[in-house]
């Protein structure tokens, strides 16, 4: 007994001298008396600011500690692993198994200027590996004023936004809902705010926060600006945030640029040190074709009031547009150096391959442009990514509409005049087809593309738990999705409860698998039979990734490491549904009070 108990004694002087000061850190809504347990021994945790509920605290811990967080007396029901050689955890979140996942990046499908370089490095406010939480405190009078009456009146508030690592608030920040008035509102409203004088977050200063009621998934609109990232385009970056409003919780959202402000261009095009001239900026609305017109009608186009011309800005580079010869290939790359047409082309690859109804190709809506000062050029703009992968696509053809070729788009949708005519020229036609192919091989497939859809969707599927559960309490369209048909909807389609509101007929996976496969029976292409990813090491080639198990985290996680299942696809064929066994991430209660 004797030998045991200095066995033991030397065994935790061992232990403690591996130790070190560990600063643990985690969001917990609602929530006044937060400890942390290590190994057992508990410490409390204190709010680093009144009116954020980010507690955080410090612990002497070894590598590969076990550590959970108690609330009001409740522990957490499962284990977390401190990440070996880290002293703070990231900012974890309470009941929330997994921080920090591991999600497959994307290839780079296009080989020339595979990606977009000038809005700098990438940030954390757009990882794909973290949920953020955003946190608005206001006069409570006004906020239930915005939530009740929906009104397109600002009011100020203080803004807080909890990433990965960093804590961000800012006051005197206006704040109110995106889209105010609109008849199709949904009463899970959408959300803007712009900061403060010269105050900036990530190089931006005005934010746009989307409800997503559209998608049971809520992945596509993300996806769609991930995948235009992936193919080197300046698309707007998206990522899903958790919102708390006066510390009630509102739920799931898509955090975005908007491509209609200022931020979004000083962002992607000047990395956050925009020239001091202001470029023409355009927000496109129904018929915005960029048809020329005599008369100067461009009103479909409107002007950023900030901007220096109103809708005549527009009419040099339409009028120039519509005296080219298609077939010339020193004309239309003379027009190349007035309107970036390599970038165009990647914007209409992606709204082919996705089914972008609501987009230009098919509408001749939600577009816009921008003419960079610094050189004069336009460039497209796209924006509103939420009608895709089959989303209330309402096509005489049914199913039969993923077959389509892009050849038959220019007479079925004719008012689309600039990639119509520009696919009268056998260069960009040809261009048109590489990218359109080369991703279609290495991306926009059942095995790239699906792998990264499951592992987001196990990752993003305790909080859409949350959602689900919130009664919104504005005014307006409730379509009714239930949990289950949030996993239902990737590989079939659903009706949402409420009739008349709306309805995804086709599973995201489908549609991946149906367009797919088609463009690949059409160009007769071998599409890759293991998921890829980007170069690495400086290489050029894109590189295999890291594939996933359609299952869940079992709650065992290191802070901040990788999504626990990471193994092998279970199916890798261009035609199998990849089916996820959804529901196995929430074997542990996620939707609980302190969300």
């Amino acid at each position: 007994m004797k030998h045991s108990l200095t066995y033991i004694a030397l065994a935790c002087m061992v232990v403690m001298s591996n130790a070190a000061t560990v600063t643990f850190n985690v969001i917990a809504p609602g929530a006044s008396d937060v400890q942390v347990s290590v190994n057992g021994q508990q410490t409390k945790l204190n709010p680093k600011e009144a009116d954020v509920p980010l507690f955080s605290g410090q612990m002497d811990a070894p590598d590969n500690a076990k550590y959970k967080y108690v609330v009001g007396g409740t522990a957490e029901g499962f284990d977390r692993t401190l990440e070996q050689g880290r002293t703070t955890t990231r900012n974890d979140f309470f009941n929330r198994p997994v921080t920090y996942a591991d999600i497959p990046q994307l290839p780079w499908p296009i080989k020339t200027n595979p990606q977009w370089t000038r809005g700098g490095d990438p940030t954390p406010l757009f990882d794909s590996n973290y949920i953020p939480s955003v946190f608005i405190n206001g006069d409570a009078a006004q906020i239930s004023n915005l939530v009740k009456n929906v009104p397109a009146d600002l009011t100020s508030v203080k803004f807080t936004l909890v990433d990965a690592e960093s804590m961000h608030s800012f006051n005197n920040v206006s704040f109110g809902i995106h889209g105010a008035g609109k008849k199709k509102n949904n009463a899970k409203q959408s959300w803007r705010w712009q900061l403060n004088g010269s105050d900036t977050l990530y190089n931006r200063n005005y934010f746009k926060l989307r409800h997503m009621e559209e998608d049971p998934t809520q992945i596509r609109e993300k996806l769609y600006a991930d995948v235009l990232k992936a193919m080197g385009s300046y698309a707007n970056e998206a990522n899903m945030v958790r919102l708390f409003i006066n510390g009630e919780g509102f739920g799931t959202f898509n955090l975005l640029d908007d491509v209609t402000q200022y931020s979004y261009v000083n962002a992607r095009w000047h990395a956050g040190k925009p020239p001091s001239e202001k470029g023409s900026l355009y927000d496109g609305a129904s018929g915005a074709s960029f048809a020329y017109s005599a008369t100067g009608d461009y009103y479909s186009f409107i002007p950023n009031p900030s901007g220096p011309a109103g809708y005549e800005g527009f009419n040099t580079m339409c009028q120039a547009f519509s005296q080219l010869n298609y077939a010339d290939d020193n004309a239309v790359s003379q027009f190349s150096k007035q309107f970036d047409v390599d970038q165009f082309i990647r914007f209409m690859v992606m709204e082919y391959l996705a089914g972008h109804w609501d987009g230009y190709w098919m509408e001749q809506t939600n577009d816009g442009a921008y003419q960079d000062p610094t050189d004069k050029k336009w460039y497209y703009l796209g924006q509103d990514f939420d009608a895709t992968f089959g989303v209330n696509l309402d096509v005489t053809d049914g199913k039969e509409f993923a077959k389509v070729s892009y050849s038959a788009f220019p007479q079925r949708f004719a008012g689309a005049v600039l990639i119509n005519n520009l696919l009268k020229n056998p260069s960009m036609k040809t261009t048109f087809e590489t990218y359109l192919k080369d991703t279609v091989q290495v991306l926009f497939n059942n095995v790239t593309l699906t792998n990264r859809v499951l592992a987001y969707h196990d990752f993003i599927l305790p909080d859409l738990q949350w959602d689900r559960s919130i009664k919104q309490q504005s005014p307006g369209i409730n379509f009714g999705w239930t949990f289950e048909q949030v996993t239902q909807n990737l590989n079939e389609g659903v009706t949402a409860a409420t009739p008349g509101t709306g309805g995804a007929t086709w599973g995201l996976i489908e549609w991946i698998v149906a367009k797919s496969q088609a463009v690949a029976t059409e160009f007769k292409i071998t599409i890759t039979d293991k998921p890829m990813g980007p170069p690495v090491n400086g290489s050029t080639t894109n590189s295999p990734s890291s594939s996933v198990k359609p299952s869940g985290s079992n709650g065992v996680q290191a802070a901040g490491s990788s999504v626990a299942s990471k193994d092998s696809a279970s199916s890798s064929g261009a035609s199998a549904l990849m089916v996820p066994s959804a529901l196995a991430l929430v074997s542990i209660s996620l939707v609980s009070s302190f969300m």
